[in-house]
C-alpha cells in the first residue's frame, strides 16, 4: 500500500473521499435498491412497504451524499469544478431525479386515487434508478478519462459520457444496489414483499456478477494502465477479493435460507467495488483523454495544506457523530415493517 496514503494530507483526504462514498454506497444503497422494486408490484399495500421499509432513514442517508460533496469541493476543488461543469446535465438529472423521490414520499397518501399513488410510484422508482445507474456512469467516465485540458475545463458534451465501458459500469451499480436493497428487504419485510425481494436478489446476484465480468474484460482491453497498482502494491488485492468473498457470502446464505445473513455479503460486495475502483484509480481523480499530463490527482488539485489541515480537524470532529447517529436510528428502526402507517 502507498505510503503517502497515510503519510500526507492528501493522501488522508483521498482515503476520507473513499471512505464517504463507501459511507453512502452502504446507506443510501438500501434506498436506491428498494425503490427500483416499486413498480414490479401491483399492490399498493406491497408499495407502502417498500416506502414504509426505508421512510425512517433515508433523508438521513443523503447527509453522506452532501458531505461527499462539502469534502470534495474543500479538499479538491478543481476536480469538484471540473466535473461539476463536465458533468452538469449528468448532476442535473441526478438532482431531480432525487428531489422527485422526496417528494414523492410526502405527497404519494394525499390522496387515495390509484392514478395519484401511481404517478407518484412511478416519480420514486424513477427518482431511486436514474441516481444508481448514472453514479456508476459518472465514477466510469472519471476513472477512463473524460476530455480535460490543463485547465481541468471540459471539452464535450453530455452524450460523451456515453460510452460502453462507463454505462457498463453504471449496470454495474444499478445491481449493486438492488443487491443491498434486496438484501436489506429480507430483513425488513415479510409475506409478498419478501418474496419479491428474494426472487429480485437472484436477478441483482446473477446481474451484478455478469456485468463486472464483462466491463472488466473490456478495462483490461482498453486501459489496461489501470491495473498496475494491484502489481505494484498486491495489499490492493483485498479490494477485489471483499467483492469476491461477498458475492459468495451472498450466494450462498441466499440458497441456504439464512435470508438475515445475505447482507452480509452486499455490504462486503459493495464496500469492495467501491474500493476496488479506487485503488485502481489512485492517485488520479480524474483522468483527461486529451493529454495524461492533464489528470487531476491528489496532488495538484488539492486545496492548501492549511486548509486540508483545518478541514481534517473539522471532519474528524463531526463523523463519529454522524456514525453514532445512523447507527442508533438503525438500531431504533429495526424490525420487520407493514402497509400501516406510512411515512408520517
Amino acid at each position: 500500500m502507498p505510503v503517502e496514503l497515510f503519510t500526507t494530507l492528501e493522501g488522508i483526504w483521498f482515503l476520507l473521499a473513499g471512505f464517504f462514498l463507501v459511507g453512502y454506497a452502504l446507506t443510501d444503497g438500501f434506498d436506491l435498491g428498494t425503490g427500483m422494486l416499486t413498480i414490479f408490484t401491483g399492490k399498493d399495500e406491497n408499495r407502502q412497504v417498500l416506502y414504509n421499509a426505508v421512510a425512517p432513514v433515508w433523508d438521513g442517508n443523503e447527509v453522506w451524499l452532501i458531505a461527499g460533496g462539502g469534502m470534495l469541493f474543500a479538499a479538491f476543488p478543481i476536480v469538484y469544478a471540473a466535473s461539476f461543469s463536465g458533468f452538469y446535465i449528468a448532476i442535473f438529472l441526478v438532482l431531480w431525479a432525487l428531489i422527485g423521490r422526496a417528494v414523492a414520499f410526502e405527497y404519494r397518501n394525499k390522496k387515495s386515487t390509484p392514478t395519484w399513488k401511481k404517478t407518484w410510484d412511478w416519480i420514486y422508482w424513477i427518482g431511486n434508478t436514474v441516481p444508481a445507474l448514472l453514479f456508476g456512469v459518472a465514477v466510469g467516465n472519471a476513472v477512463i478519462g473524460v476530455p480535460i485540458d490543463q485547465q481541468g475545463v471540459y471539452h464535450g458534451s453530455f452524450f460523451t459520457l456515453l460510452r460502453p465501458i462507463p454505462l457498463l459500469m453504471g449496470v454495474v451499480g444499478l445491481f449493486m444496489f438492488l443487491m443491498h436493497g434486496t438484501a436489506y428487504l429480507l430483513r425488513k419485510t415479510e409475506g409478498e414483499v419478501f418474496e419479491l425481494a428474494r426472487k429480485s436478489a437472484y436477478v441483482a446476484f446473477f446481474g451484478y456478477t455478469v456485468s463486472l465480468i464483462i466491463t472488466d474484460f473490456l478495462m483490461a482491453v482498453s486501459v489496461p494502465e489501470l491495473y498496475s497498482n494491484y502489481f505494484k502494491y498486491p495489499l490492493m488485492w483485498t479490494a477485489p477479493a471483499l467483492i469476491l468473498v461477498g458475492l459468495v457470502l451472498y450466494f450462498k446464505n441466499l440458497t441456504s435460507g439464512n435470508y438475515s445473513r445475505v447482507i452480509y455479503g452486499s455490504t462486503l460486495t459493495t464496500v469492495g467495488t467501491v474500493l476496488t475502483i479506487a485503488f485502481a484509480s489512485y492517485p488520479v481523480l480524474m483522468r483527461s483523454t486529451i493529454n495524461p499530463e492533464f489528470n487531476l490527482t491528489i496532488w495538484n488539485s488539492a486545496s492548501s495544506h492549511i486548509t486540508l489541515t483545518v478541514m481534517l480537524v473539522v471532519t474528524l470532529t463531526i463523523m463519529p457523530i454522524v456514525i453514532f447517529y445512523t447507527a442508533y436510528v438503525y438500531r431504533v428502526f429495526k424490525g420487520k415493517v407493514s402497509s400501516e402507517g406510512g411515512y408520517h
